[in-house]
């Protein structure tokens, strides 16, 4: 768990959260694969929800936090009251994003947060994509305005670093890759 994240919440920013990644771009594009490649698994094998707003993760757990003191549920007894027999509840962000609770899996991490789907400042992210595109990142490989030269440097990544089958076509309309790429380059991930 990165050390911004209190107790005792469970949230994992490196698979749902766009500016937390942008910051560790630019520490894995000067370091070891093996190091990035480690950092990569925690993001899984799923489809999830990646919040793309302004508060950091550390803002995110603090207004977590802050919502369960206004309801006074303090411990993890209260908790387990609020929650009660549901899988999970969600609540309201003050950026108006909406991030769903559940149980956490961690004695000391009891609070399990992750954004809700389709809310507020977020989308719909597979695990593979997203992992395809922090490799690109990673390797400072820019976007083309040649579809097949893409499509290559996709490949390229995919095979040689994360192990993934090459994909047949980059359909710039319906690509995921090419959004999420687009939005990284964007957002200064290569310069």
């Amino acid at each position: 768990m990165p050390p911004e994240i209190p107790l005792p919440i469970q949230y994992n920013p490196y698979k749902h959260h766009f500016h937390f990644l942008l910051n560790e771009l630019t520490e894995w594009q000067k370091g070891n694969w093996n190091v990035i490649e480690k950092a990569l698994l925690s993001i899984g094998n799923n489809l999830f929800d990646f919040y793309l707003g302004e508060l950091t993760p550390e803002q995110v757990c603090k207004a977590s936090l802050n919502y369960f003191e206004t309801k006074n549920i303090i411990t993890q007894t209260d908790f387990n009251n609020w929650l009660r027999n549901a899988e999970w509840k969600k609540i309201t962000l003050p950026d108006e994003s909406k991030w769903l609770i559940k149980q956490g899996n961690q004695p000391d991490r009891y609070i399990h947060i992750h954004p809700a789907k389709f809310s507020k400042h977020t989308i719909r992210v597979r695990a593979t994509t997203l992992k395809t595109v922090l490799t690109l990142c990673v390797h400072k490989i820019p976007i083309s305005d040649d579809t097949e030269q893409n499509l290559q440097s996709v490949n390229d990544q995919r095979i040689s670093y994360l192990q993934l089958s090459p994909i047949k076509s980059l359909e710039e309309e319906d690509s995921g890759i090419i959004k999420l790429w687009q939005l990284f380059v964007n957002a200064g991930a290569i310069s």
